[in-house]
């Protein structure tokens, strides 16, 4: 199973780049990708695939990190 698709990739990426603009917000049950609309409201512009130990796995393997589940 794949827990950090292409898109998701993309999103961090672009979160990355552009951290005044955009920020990953944690919750327990989701994670997902915040900005401000033109009339400075918090807006959700994407949701990740995925959350908890598995967004980690997913995250940590597309970095390039030797990850698995115990």
């Amino acid at each position: 199973m794949n827990y950090f698709n292409q898109e998701d990739h993309n999103w961090f990426q672009k979160v990355k780049e552009q951290p005044s603009e955009y920020q990953i917000i944690i919750d327990n049950y989701s994670i997902w990708v915040e900005t401000d609309d033109e009339n400075s409201e918090t807006i959700c512009v994407y949701t990740f695939n995925s959350y908890g130990y598995e967004f980690i796995y997913g995250l940590l393997n597309d970095i390039g990190i030797n990850a698995d589940f115990y």
